[in-house]
C-alpha cells in the first residue's frame, strides 16, 4: 500500500489492538451487610457494523490480507459503518464501617482506574480506498465524507460514599487525560479521471492531534452513579433496577492540541493521486502541500467532554430463591460512533455457589451479538468471566472479540 492507503488503514483498524471494562456481566445484588468489599474488573471488547475478524486478526497476530479475506469484509459493508473498542481495568474498595458527615448508612467508596474509548463512523469508500488503493475508483468519485473519528486514553482515581443498606454510591473522580485524537471530516470527496492525472479534492473539517509526548495532557472532573431500586415484578415478588453512570465529566487540555482545519476545494492537473497525497506529498517528510491545500495548523486548548456511559436496567438479584430470572437493559455513550446498545438475558443458577447465563444484544459500534457468562462464588470470594460475542471465539465472520473477567471479595 502506498501512503494514503496505509495510513487509512492503520486508522481504521488500529483501534483493533484495545479491549474494553467490564459491563455486563451480572453481578449479583447482595443486600447482606458487609463491613468491606473489594472488587476490580478488566477485559476488553473491539468489535464493529461491517469488518470480519479475520481481516482485524491479520492486523493483531499477522498474517497475509488475501483478496478473497478484504471482499468478503468489503462486501458487508453499508453507506456508513461503525467500528470501535473499549479498553479498562479498576478497582473499587468499599468501607461500610467508616460513617461520613456522621450519617448512620454512609460509608466510603476509594476507586482508581485505567481506560481508553476509540470509535470511527466511516464510509465504505474509505474502507475501499484503504484495502483496495485509488486505481478502483479511476473516474469516480470517492466519497468519506462523513467520518468521525475518537479517542482518548485516560486514567482515574475517586472518592465517593455508599449506602450499606442499598449500596447505592456516588463518587467524585479527577481523572489525568494522557491522549487524545479526535477527527470530523465533515465533507472529503476525491475525483481523479480516467487517465489519472487530474485529481479534484474537495474538504472541509478538522483534525486534533496531541503536540507532544507528554503523559500528561489535561484534567478531568466527574462522576460516577450508581443507584439501586426496589420496583414490584409479579405476585408476591420484588426486582431491582440499577441506574448507573459511569465517568460523566468533562477534561480541560491544558497541553495545546494541535488542530488541523480545512475548507477548500482545489483541482490539480498533471498530478498522480500518489504524487497528491501519497508517499512523497502529504504522508511524506514535507508537509509544504498543507499549506497549498488550504489546510490551517493552529494550537489550542481544548475543553472535552469524557467517554462516559449510562445504563438502565434490571439487574440480577443474589438472593431470589428460584433458579432462573432475567435482566435486561441499555447502555449509551454521548457519541455518535455509539448507537444505543440494548441487551437481555437469562441467569440460570444450578447451585447456590454457581451462576450461568445468556444474553444477546444489538446496537453499540455493531449489530446483532450473543454472549456467555458463569460467576462463581467461594466463601468470601467470586470470580466472573464472560463475552459479549461468543462467536468472535468460533469463526472468523464474526465482528470482533470480547471478554471480560470480575473479581470481588466481601467480609
Amino acid at each position: 500500500m502506498k501512503g494514503i492507503q496505509r495510513f487509512i488503514a492503520l486508522l481504521v483498524l488500529v483501534l483493533s489492538a484495545f479491549h474494553g471494562q467490564s459491563q455486563i456481566i451480572p453481578l449479583g445484588y447482595d443486600t447482606l451487610k458487609y463491613s468491606h468489599e473489594f472488587f476490580l474488573d478488566a477485559g476488553g471488547d473491539y468489535y464493529g457494523s461491517s469488518v470480519e475478524r479475520d481481516l482485524l486478526s491479520k492486523f493483531i497476530r499477522g498474517g497475509m490480507i488475501t483478496e478473497e479475506i478484504k471482499d468478503n469484509s468489503f462486501n458487508r459493508h453499508k453507506a456508513i459503518n461503525r467500528f470501535g473498542a473499549v479498553m479498562g481495568g479498576e478497582f473499587e474498595y468499599r468501607n461500610y464501617n467508616k460513617k461520613i458527615f456522621k450519617k448512620k448508612d454512609w460509608g466510603f467508596v476509594i476507586k482508581g482506574g485505567y481506560h481508553v474509548f476509540a470509535g470511527m463512523l466511516y464510509s465504505k469508500d474509505l474502507f475501499g480506498l484503504a484495502f483496495y488503493g485509488n486505481e478502483s475508483y479511476m473516474g469516480e468519485t470517492i466519497d468519506i465524507s462523513g467520518t468521525d473519528v475518537s479517542y482518548m486514553n485516560f486514567q482515574k482515581i475517586g472518592f465517593g460514599m455508599i449506602d450499606s443498606k442499598s449500596k447505592s454510591s456516588v463518587s467524585l473522580n479527577v481523572y489525568n487525560i494522557s491522549d487524545r485524537f479526535s477527527g470530523d471530516f465533515r465533507t472529503v470527496k476525491l475525483f481523479q479521471d480516467l487517465e489519472g492525472d487530474e485529481v479534484t479534492l474537495e474538504m472541509d473539517g478538522e483534525v486534533d492531534v496531541k503536540n507532544n509526548k507528554k503523559f500528561n495532557q489535561g484534567i478531568g472532573f466527574g462522576l460516577d452513579l450508581d443507584f439501586k431500586v426496589p420496583v414490584s415484578w409479579g405476585k408476591d415478588r420484588k426486582a431491582f433496577l440499577r441506574f448507573q453512570a459511569q465517568n460523566l465529566g468533562f477534561a480541560y487540555m491544558y497541553e495545546k492540541q494541535k488542530v488541523y482545519s480545512f475548507d477548500t476545494t482545489f483541482t490539480f492537473d498533471g498530478l498522480t493521486f500518489n504524487q497528491l497525497i501519497g508517499d512523497d506529498s502529504f504522508f511524506g517528510d514535507s508537509l509544504n502541500i498543507l499549506d497549498s491545500l488550504g489546510i490551517r495548523t493552529t494550537e489550542k486548548n481544548r475543553t472535552v467532554m469524557l467517554p462516559g456511559f449510562l445504563q438502565i436496567g434490571k439487574i440480577v438479584d443474589e438472593h431470589y430463591a428460584g433458579k432462573v430470572q432475567s435482566f435486561f437493559g441499555l447502555r449509551l455513550y454521548p457519541s455518535l460512533i455509539y448507537s444505543p446498545y440494548i441487551f437481555a438475558g437469562v441467569d440460570y443458577r444450578p447451585a447456590k455457589w454457581a451462576r450461568i447465563g445468556a444474553n444477546v444484544a444489538y446496537g453499540g459500534f455493531g449489530g446483532f451479538r450473543a454472549g456467555l457468562y458463569t460467576n462463581l462464588t467461594f466463601d468470601k470470594y467470586s470470580v466472573g468471566v464472560a463475552t459479549e460475542n461468543i462467536l468472535g471465539f468460533f469463526t472468523k465472520k464474526a465482528s470482533g472479540q470480547s471478554l471480560f473477567i470480575r473479581l470481588r471479595c466481601a467480609f
